[in-house]
């Protein structure tokens, strides 16, 4: 049974994903799934689940109802855990079809111009079957893509399967459709070329010389292959032709039927051959055509969309990959592999940053200066010196500096952050301090609190004062009166639970932010926990050792160390780019002016600066 089949996905992104597979191992053994995923890093997670399903469907041994079943359980083991998942799966044996579905998923069967639903949304779990017919058309889709098509559903199963792809996933780009779950499989079964065994030939008819022994065999021969009426007629036309130089004695009868038979059984093996390399042909346009048509996709969305952009870079890989396994020699599938292989920095929005330049010796401002973070803000760095108990700000611009104040004023200072015109200074023993950048004086905000635990970081922000305690395993908010400030209240409101043992940093810019030291990154919004998740990663974070975030960018700065790079993300963590430095595995803070495109790194005495692409 010959088979058409197209392939639809619409845009997804980490969180939420619908895909679809489709694998032909011979012209009568078909493995089909559409999947849709809503779970961490599901875009790579479910096309990860589908091929390990079609490989463990066509390594099963059974029948091929036993087969699907047994792969339906596997993909429960496999995707237990997960958020939400809809599945279906099919599986074409012969002229016969079983399907296994589970959730927002359905088949619907074009046949003699009627549309039937084979598989319904939300039926219960269980095996059918049934026969296919020539002409039979095919959709398995998630119940999203089914919405979308709406009263268009039977029109677009009308289409030409050459067409069904590009005029649906045109139609889903045209309205910018993201995060929506569509994706689905359609199938047409083709008319096969009309073959016919060879009928009792008339006596005079059949090479007359031949023996009756290789009568029979010829005649077995030819029914076994499916020789065609035109093959047919041509064979024993030459053999009328032929005839008279056919040998008379028996033995020499029976050398030509051998012979017969191997120029035979040879034109068959041919003809075996080339059904299969015309598949196998088939396989690697398809295989090709889509890697070129997904490697455009991510070409287009790198700066629009980065998340997809991924995901189709990712689709485009595993497509030429699958492409030159079928055909590693073809030039045209080499030079699109090194294509995707040069252009996927570009896509993934990855650079690599050698150019590093000091900015600042902070040894020359005052000897033995060493600092292990920064605060910007208004175009002002501020730098703490704990050992010296030195505070000073940079103006970027003029490039000049100037000490707001020393120990006698600070005390045991330990962190310290600027906001506008004021620098706020966290002191273990003088409690809370507050230096006005313009006349260098320094006011204290609140005494030492015996209610604070293990004070880890400090941040102003809208004139208010936070503080990240580790002990207490709270934020502490101070708010601003008519006679100074307030006494310290929790940020966090009281069903809100958390574990900030491991916290490293804070920053605010309405919604506070908090780094832990595994790379965890928490947001809380009025108080509540806020969603966050790294989205996107093509490795975890390892070993951070500072972020930033304000009100002024865009975007979010995660200063990777163990990896060595500087992680661009959104105000909740999907991906956007990353640069690559030495540096950035030795910094210990950073800040970042998106204005100016610059990043400024701190690394003991030294500030570097770094080109933000």
């Amino acid at each position: 049974m010959n088979l058409k089949i197209a392939q639809v996905v619409g845009l997804n992104t980490d969180q939420k994903a619908a895909q679809a597979l489709s694998l032909v191992q011979d012209s009568d053994n078909a493995f089909l799934a559409v999947i849709e995923l809503i779970c961490d890093d599901a875009f790579t997670k479910g096309r990860q689940v589908l091929s390990e399903l079609s490989d463990f469907y066509f390594d099963f041994e059974g029948t091929p109802a036993e087969k699907l079943t047994a792969v339906f359980k596997e993909a429960e083991k496999k995707l237990s855990g997960n958020s939400s998942q809809d599945l279906v799966m099919g599986a074409i044996s012969g002229k016969v079809l079983y399907l296994i579905g589970q959730g927002k998923v359905a088949v619907y069967l074009k046949r003699s111009g009627k549309l039937s639903p084979l598989l319904s949304v939300g039926a219960p779990t269980q095996l059918i079957s049934g026969f296919l017919s020539e002409g039979d058309r095919l959709l398995l889709a998630t119940s999203n893509l089914i919405s979308f098509l709406a009263d268009d559903l039977d029109k677009a199963l009308n289409l030409p399967i050459e067409s069904f792809e590009e005029e649906i996933s045109s139609r889903i780009g045209a309205q910018n459709l993201e995060d929506q779950g569509l994706a689905a499989l359609a199938l047409e079964v083709e008319k096969e070329a009309e073959e016919v065994g060879i009928p009792s030939l008339p006596e005079d008819s059949e090479p007359a010389v031949l023996p009756q022994g290789a009568k029979s065999v010829f005649k077995t021969i030819l029914r076994s292959f499916k020789i065609t009426k035109l093959s047919q007629a041509s064979l024993i036309s030459l053999f009328k032709r032929l005839r008279v130089y056919f040998p008379k004695s028996g033995r020499g009868k029976l050398v030509l039927a051998v012979i017969l038979i191997i120029i035979i059984t040879s034109g068959a093996g041919l003809k075996y051959k080339a059904g299969r390399d015309q598949q196998k042909q088939e396989q690697f346009n398809q295989a090709l055509s889509g890697a070129k048509d997904d490697f455009n996709a991510a070409l287009g969305l790198s700066t629009l969309n980065p998340q997809e952009a991924k995901n189709r870079l990712g689709g485009a890989q595993d497509k030429i990959n699958k492409a030159m396994i079928l055909k590693p020699k073809d030039q045209g599938a080499q030079n699109l592999k090194k294509q995707i292989e040069q252009d996927s920095s570009t896509i993934l929005q990855q650079s690599e940053a050698s150019a590093f330049l000091l900015f600042l010796d902070m040894d020359l401002v005052k000897k033995n200066f060493t600092a292990s973070q920064m605060s910007l803000s208004t175009g002002k760095l501020l730098l703490l010196d704990p050992s010296v108990k030195t505070l000073v700000v940079i103006d970027l611009v003029k490039k000049n500096n100037q000490i707001l104040a020393g120990s006698e004023q600070l005390g045991d200072a330990a962190v310290a952050s600027l906001n506008g015109g004021l620098a706020f200074v966290y002191s273990k023993d003088k409690g809370i301090l507050r230096a006005d950048i313009t006349n260098q004086k320094v006011l204290s905000v609140s005494k030492k609190d015996d209610g604070w635990g293990s004070i880890q970081d400090i941040t102003g922000f809208a004139s208010n004062i936070y503080l990240l305690d580790l002990g207490g395993n709270m934020i502490w908010k101070y708010l601003p009166t008519s006679e100074g400030y307030s006494d310290k209240r929790e940020y966090l409101i009281k069903d809100t639970k958390v574990d900030l043992a491991n916290a490293l940093r804070m920053q605010i810019e309405s919604s506070v932010y908090v780094l832990k030291k595994d790379g965890e990154m928490l947001r809380f919004t009025r108080g509540a926990k806020d969603n966050f998740s790294y989205g996107g990663l093509d490795k975890g974070v390892k070993e951070p050792r500072s972020f930033f975030v304000s009100s002024d960018t865009d975007n979010l700065y995660v200063l990777d160390s163990g990896n060595k790079r500087l992680l661009i993300l959104t105000k909740t963590g999907a991906y956007k780019g990353q640069i690559t430095g030495d540096k950035f595995g030795l910094a210990t803070d950073l800040v970042v002016d998106e204005k100016g495109k610059k990043v400024y790194l701190l690394e003991g005495s030294k500030i570097y600066t770094v080109d933000l692409k």
